[in-house]
């Protein structure tokens, strides 16, 4: 299913390429260019470049000439980038062009700290790291989102709420992990795919990818012209610990033939304000794909999660919910937090009645329009097709 986008396109800042509006995906010619919107972690001037994905891909997905590109991984960089991007471009290789790249299109740059992260220049991670991730993997709880579902019945603060397909697991980072938040999103939504047995599932396997597939499968992604830019501007992710982020999922899901869209969404002015019509547009995804009556409080849905990149950060979208008050919030799977588990554990207990402890454990995947009224720029990726087998 497809999210209905907002209004007015919006001006996309920061690292790499954005693809068109969700309900445009699948009536767009596939030699067209579309201007489409995005937002990054910080912000760098545009450089324009043209590009499709795969053509045997079902569903192509067109690139836009020119976009501005999304910083990976931890949040959306600042306009004054320019000042501290590499002084060094480097042309593209036509071997990492998409195939149908105009001539003409210009260079991209390696990125430095300010975009990829303290490591930016890392060739390779630390063996201490390589062994913690190979051992400990991730942690991660399947059952949140029926718990989610059974606490937000509960909770007398509630009007309604809707919640993503129940079978998502919720991924978190591993302590002293450090940056892979982009990495762990990739997972939950991964965790959709196999679980919900989507078509081409089977790519994937039994089981959710790692760090270290994921890599490796963006790294392929790029060698088939997905986002291939992505490399010059990187260096290269595989054993690293650089920053990913919206572009690098966005290859790493249509890659593999799982059509995906970004929408963006950046204040225009300081009475403009982005988080309201980034919650507008995440009702309106769940209201299309509700199950059941409108009039239930906790409205289920067989719908994919949605990845978001925020400014410093990125989380998984599972769910919205409304207030009686009128406030309205986000419901995510934040990788910074590791104690789903818990809530799996203790939302059938009687205790929950008591509102405190059901507010208690809520808390942590609650992200109110107070809190994201601090961010004047998103950008969400919704996966486009719940194809099952």
């Amino acid at each position: 299913m497809t999210p209905q986008h907002h209004r007015d396109p919006e001006p996309l800042i920061d690292r790499r390429m954005a693809i068109t509006e969700p309900d445009e995906i699948s009536t767009t010619p596939n030699n067209a260019h579309i201007e489409g919107q995005r937002t990054g972690s910080a912000s760098r001037t545009s450089r324009p470049f043209a590009a499709s994905l795969i053509p045997s891909q079902p569903h192509r997905i067109v690139i836009s000439q020119s976009w501005k590109r999304l910083l990976p991984g931890r949040g959306l960089r600042a306009q004054k980038t320019a000042a501290v991007r590499s002084k060094t471009k480097e042309s593209l290789d036509a071997s990492a062009r998409p195939p149908n790249s105009r001539a003409g299109t210009q260079s991209a740059s390696r990125l430095g700290t300010l975009q990829l992260g303290k490591y930016a220049h890392e060739e390779e991670m630390p063996v201490w790291l390589v062994k913690l991730l190979e051992t400990k993997g991730d942690l991660r709880a399947g059952g949140v989102i029926p718990a989610l579902k059974q606490l937000l019945d509960l909770s007398s603060r509630t009007e309604y709420a809707y919640l993503c397909h129940p079978d998502v697991q919720h991924v978190a980072k591993l302590n002293r992990e450090g940056a892979f938040c982009g990495y762990r999103n990739i997972q939950v939504l991964s965790s959709h795919i196999i679980g919900t047995l989507a078509t081409g599932w089977e790519q994937l396997g039994d089981d959710i990818p790692s760090i270290f597939q994921i890599q490796d499968m963006i790294e392929t992604a790029w060698d088939r012209g997905y986002n291939a830019r992505g490399r010059v501007e990187t260096g290269g992710i595989r054993g690293t610990r650089k920053y990913i982020g919206t572009p690098e999922a966005q290859a790493f899901f249509a890659s593999m033939g799982f059509p995906c869209s970004v929408q963006a969404f950046k204040a225009s002015s300081e009475d403009d304000n982005a988080s309201r019509r980034l919650l507008s547009a995440i009702e309106r995804y769940f209201q299309q794909g509700a199950v059941g009556s409108m009039d239930d409080k906790v409205r289920s849905t067989l719908l994919p999660p949605i990845y978001l990149q925020r400014p410093k950060h990125s989380l998984t979208i599972v769910g919205l919910e409304k207030h009686k008050g009128g406030d309205v919030q986000l419901l995510v799977f934040d990788p910074e937090f590791q104690s789903s588990s818990t809530v799996v554990r203790l939302a059938g207990k009687a205790t929950l009645r008591r509102q405190s402890k059901v507010t208690k454990l809520l808390e942590p995947y609650r992200r109110s329009a107070t809190h994201l009224e601090r961010f004047n720029e998103f950008e969400v990726l919704y996966l486009t097709r719940n194809n099952q087998a």
